[in-house]
């Protein structure tokens, strides 16, 4: 009683559902982020990466 191979074609993946954006919840987002300061251009972002670089390049282990 020898069994037959079974047949190997090509698997199929699941394709991840997309979600709906929430609309109310990127306002919150905006908002805060507006409340806090922070510049869409990432400028504010730069100056401070570049001050905490400077400050890890000259401490010593």
């Amino acid at each position: 009683m020898a069994q037959k191979p079974k047949a190997r074609g090509a698997k199929k993946k699941a394709v991840p559902k997309k979600k709906a954006p929430d609309e109310k919840q990127f306002e919150r987002f905006i908002e805060t982020a507006r409340k806090l300061g922070v510049d869409e251009g990432g400028n504010k972002f730069e100056k401070v990466f570049e001050s905490v670089i400077r400050s890890k390049r000259g401490a010593k282990p």
